[in-house]
């Protein structure tokens, strides 16, 4: 009895293990799939006449020179809270924006033990739909969502992190750019739109936006203004971005971040 009880257990073990690194495969391929179709994208070239901060922005920090980028990838350092007032917790992240028309795919994780991870998260816009995936173990599905709400708010993002992709500022002619001050602009896309403050040296500093869809702790979808701070401004891998940032929501008692993160890789894709 000992000897089948020990090999049943193994067996348990061993169906355990494959199912973890299964859908840890599973999560890689929908994640490797979705960047790849928003690699395909070829969009509409910018026609309109961009604020000369914006397009000297662009410019400075590498945007147009050497050949036609298609899309840039970045590996981040992330700390987020999964929770409002929640612990800080750790994540490695992986991320692709396309320069030709609105989209990305945002990968992050927690790793466990080799291939295992504790959790696994997919953030994407890709063709005009946002998705939103939570897998805890790599396997175990808690969040797959989608709907207007998330392509709202996956749209929102595209728009904010901006100044980590230049080239898409002269190259995405799906954005429209208006000067609203001397050191504000706003860039829309559709019905979404962001706005951007520049600081004295003509760097973007900080993002605010109205209105994007949230889900409170108590489970109900709510619209709350965003504000995101931009800084340590390097070049990494060809282009001039900013290595640090910071995103959060406005509460009725005031701003409360929930990622942070630091940009350690960065790559053009032509």
């Amino acid at each position: 009895m000992i000897f089948w009880g020990g090999v049943i257990a193994l067996v348990l073990l061993l169906v355990i293990a494959v199912v973890l690194v299964g859908g840890r495969l599973l999560f890689e391929r929908a994640s490797n799939w979705a960047a790849g179709e928003m690699s395909k994208a070829e969009g509409a070239p910018q026609d309109h006449i961009l604020p000369r901060i914006v397009r000297d922005f662009a410019r400075r920090n590498g945007a147009g020179r050497g050949p036609r980028v298609r899309r840039v990838e970045l590996g981040q350092a992330v700390e987020m809270r999964l929770e409002r007032r929640g612990a800080w917790q750790k994540l490695w992240a992986w991320e692709w924006i396309c320069v030709r028309e609105p989209g990305f795919v945002w990968k992050a994780g927690q790793q466990l033990w080799g291939p295992l991870a504790k959790v696994l998260v997919l953030d994407a816009y890709v063709w005009g739909e946002g998705r939103l995936w939570v897998n805890l173990l790599g396997a175990i599905s808690v969040v797959r969502a989608k709907g207007e709400d998330i392509d709202r708010g996956e749209a929102m993002r595209y728009l904010a992190e901006l100044p980590w992709a230049p080239d898409a500022i002269l190259e995405n002619g799906a954005l429209v750019w208006n000067q609203l001050e001397d050191r504000l602009v706003r860039v829309s896309f559709g019905e979404v739109a962001v706005t951007f403050r520049f600081d004295k040296a003509g760097d973007i500093v900080e993002m605010t936006a109205k209105e994007r869809p949230v889900r409170d702790p108590d489970g109900e979808k709510r619209l709350r203004d965003w504000r995101g701070v931009f800084s340590e401004y390097r070049w990494i891998g060809g282009r001039r971005i900013p290595a640090r940032g910071e995103v959060g929501y406005v509460y009725p008692d005031g701003y409360e971040g929930y990622w942070r993160g630091e940009i350690n890789a960065y790559h053009l894709r032509h």
